[in-house]
């Protein structure tokens, strides 16, 4: 059976109408409702950030404050290790004379005699402040060891000399005097030293200067 509507045009505007107010309300409802569901997630967010925020400061206070009361024995740890490092600087870097001395008695000939041995260790080779050079200029090779001794002949001078040059720590060995004859006599005499000899010797440089000893000018 076919409905008829009755309602005059006007009204049937008007109910038009008023469905459709109806639903924008509605709609308008549903996007504020959204919105503030969104707005409470993002406040929930931003407030848990916040408390990781405030909970890491506290963190990190409290680890500034540990490491301040830990700063002293850091310094003094780091003290330690510098003085560590220098002291085995230094004890690498020592002139060792018991093992000079040892190997000198391992060359020294049978027919040479020393009177006297004496040495220093040079300035650039001691730990402490650096030895200033004048730019430019070589350093010369100073004699650190200097040996006296009395020996038959010219030739056991010059056998102690070659002798010495086969010790790792000596270089530079330099004859500084050779007085008297070779020793003579008669066929059953007593042969006597008569050859008086000064050698010198200086101490090989080493590969790494000592500790807190920089040579001024090597460099240029």
């Amino acid at each position: 059976m076919k409905r008829i509507d009755l309602l005059p045009p006007e009204q049937r505007v008007k109910a038009s109408r008023e469905r459709g107010l109806l639903w924008a309300i509605l709609i308008l409802v549903a996007i504020v409702v959204a919105l503030g569901m969104v707005y409470m997630w993002q406040k929930n967010q931003v407030g848990d950030q916040q408390a990781d925020l405030d909970r890491l400061t506290a963190e990190s206070a409290v680890v500034q404050q540990k490491a301040l009361a830990l700063a002293p024995y850091a310094a003094i740890q780091t003290t330690r290790t510098a003085m560590t490092q220098t002291a085995q600087g230094i004890y690498d870097s020592r002139v060792p004379w018991s093992t000079i001395l040892q190997q000198i008695s391992l060359v020294i000939p049978d027919n040479v005699r020393l009177q006297s041995l004496t040495g220093t260790v040079p300035a650039t080779m001691l730990p402490g402040p650096a030895v200033p050079t004048t730019p430019g200029v070589a350093a010369a090779a100073t004699a650190d060891i200097t040996f006296v001794g009395t020996t038959y002949t010219h030739r056991d001078v010059a056998e102690f000399m070659t002798r010495l040059g086969l010790i790792p720590q000596l270089s530079n060995i330099q004859l500084a005097s050779s007085a008297g004859a070779d020793a003579t006599g008669t066929e059953g005499a007593t042969t006597t030293p008569t050859v008086t000899f000064t050698v010198t010797a200086s101490l090989r440089p080493y590969l790494t200067p000592p500790p807190a000893t920089v040579i001024q000018g090597a460099a240029q």
